[in-house]
């Protein structure tokens, strides 16, 4: 059976979350919808959307598969608005045309699928909260940061325990320069992906991906110092670095070691006298 790549959206740039936002779409191949049935016959697929049924052309649905899974994205954008032109209303095909536009950084077009597939897909578990999820991805990368925010949280409020929506939300506050709500979704995320196991030397479980936790602990040291919490901040350097092995960049350094730096007399001090 053909497969699609799925894409986990997360958003990086823990120093400036307003411009040095950048997208990574690790794909993951998954097979594309849990409501799509094979039909008895070979010649067409009928896919349960809710309690609607549409039928889509068997050749027209696998040729977008796997144009899209072989990384030929502009024929697969050809194919699946073949599909969207028999079934304007099907979520799926406009979620998957909005990943082949992220894959390719036409954000507007991506947003613009992402915002139909949402919209079609309406009442529809868990689909809507992933949709949800790369809406509000597009939407920050775009600096529509309340309209993130928003997408965001609807995606939690489906799908509270998803570590990437915590951590996505996380640089929406950050950008909105609210601090204390960035740290709470900082926080959530790192509980959420670190799993512990004391029987092992890093205190982590095996199964556990520790670059993406490690820039996850990130996200919470720059929320740290803009808080000025430098006395936190320092710990999260070393344990990114320690437990996960993500190198804290220079720039975040620099920023904790000058704040926490005593300072200097002023030149000249203690040397005056006051005669009277």
């Amino acid at each position: 059976m053909a497969k699609a790549r799925r894409m986990s959206n997360e958003l990086g740039g823990v120093v400036n979350t307003t411009k040095k936002l950048t997208s990574k779409l690790v794909m993951a191949a998954a097979v594309v919808g849990a409501f799509v049935m094979v039909s008895a016959c070979a010649s067409g697929k009928t896919i349960k959307q809710g309690s609607e049924e549409f039928s889509i052309p068997e050749d027209k649905y696998f040729e977008a598969l796997e144009l899209q899974d072989d990384g030929m994205y502009f024929e697969s954008i050809r194919a699946w608005t073949e599909v969207l032109d028999d079934e304007p209303r099907f979520a799926q095909g406009h979620f998957n045309l909005g990943l082949i536009y992220d894959q390719l950084n036409l954000v507007p077009e991506a947003t613009q699928h992402y915002e139909l597939a949402v919209q079609y897909a309406e009442g529809l578990k868990p689909d809507e909260s992933l949709y949800n999820l790369h809406l509000g991805a597009a939407y920050l990368r775009a600096g529509l940061v309340d309209e993130a925010i928003d997408a965001l949280k609807q995606a939690l409020t489906d799908d509270p325990y998803n570590a990437t929506i915590h951590y996505n939300l996380s640089a929406a506050y950050m950008a909105r320069k609210n601090f204390d709500n960035a740290l709470l979704e900082a926080d959530a995320a790192v509980d959420l992906l670190a799993q512990p196991d004391a029987k092992r030397a890093d205190g982590l479980n095996e199964a556990v991906d520790r670059t993406r936790l490690g820039n996850y602990i990130l996200r919470q040291a720059a929320c740290h110092l803009a808080r000025e919490e430098y006395e936190k901040a320092r710990p999260s350097f070393e344990r990114a670095e320690k437990q996960c092995g993500t190198p804290v960049p220079a720039a975040m350094w620099e920023q904790l070691e000058n704040a926490t730096k005593p300072a200097e007399p002023e030149e000249g001090a203690g040397d005056s006298t006051e005669e009277g």
